[in-house]
């Protein structure tokens, strides 16, 4: 037959074909430089400590100036002059180098370096009873006690001997103060609180 292929010819034709079409068949090679995939951050881990709250701030209480029975003494004061001296509730305030409401006297005192006068007058206390002198809170720019070394608004006093015995039980000491003053002091006891003005150069209170 004219045109046809010898039949060696259509077996390499045959064969190519398939050779063919066994190529395009074959898987894809993988891609060298593959796009990035999109990595997934772990979730992080907080490590803050939770607040700590502050604790209350502390305050500080001055404590109270003290005066046992070891500081006790006999100031001296004749009965009258006891008898005649401001008292409230079982205290007594005796002065010793002063006349209260003496406006010439208190005139007369010379201040120290701070500007306080200072005056003695002696705390006789009933037998067996503790009690605390306060001067007011109004009063302390003007006013302190000086029933220790320093000035203090406040002083405590020990119960010394029996609440049957005579009030001998006298406490050395006194006041400062700044200008002439009608001073209200306080008296603070078991049974109770009284209060006593005292007169330093008013002459009327």
């Amino acid at each position: 037959m004219a045109g046809a292929l010898p039949l060696r010819w259509v077996r390499v034709v045959t064969l190519g074909g398939v050779l063919l079409l066994s190529a395009c068949t074959t898987a894809p090679v993988p891609d060298p430089w593959p796009a990035p995939t999109a990595s997934v951050a772990p979730a992080s881990v907080s490590t803050a400590l939770p607040p700590v709250s502050a604790a209350p701030a502390s305050v500080s209480v001055a404590p109270v100036a003290q005066r046992d029975c070891a500081s006790l003494v006999s100031v001296g004061l004749g009965g009258d002059a006891w008898r005649a001296a401001p008292v409230a509730g079982p205290a007594a305030f005796g002065a010793l180098d002063y006349l209260w409401g003496d406006r010439a006297a208190f005139a007369e005192r010379t201040p120290d370096a701070q500007g306080w006068r200072r005056f003695k007058v002696a705390l006789r206390l009933r037998g067996g009873t503790p009690a605390t002198v306060t001067v007011p809170a109004a009063r302390r720019a003007v006013a302190a006690l000086t029933y220790r070394n320093g000035l203090d608004d406040t002083v405590s006093f020990a119960a010394c001997g029996a609440a049957s015995d005579p009030p001998t039980s006298e406490f050395a000491g006194g006041f400062a103060v700044r200008e002439a003053v009608c001073l209200p002091v306080e008296v603070t006891w078991p049974g109770g609180t009284a209060r006593v003005v005292l007169d330093f150069g008013v002459g009327s209170c």
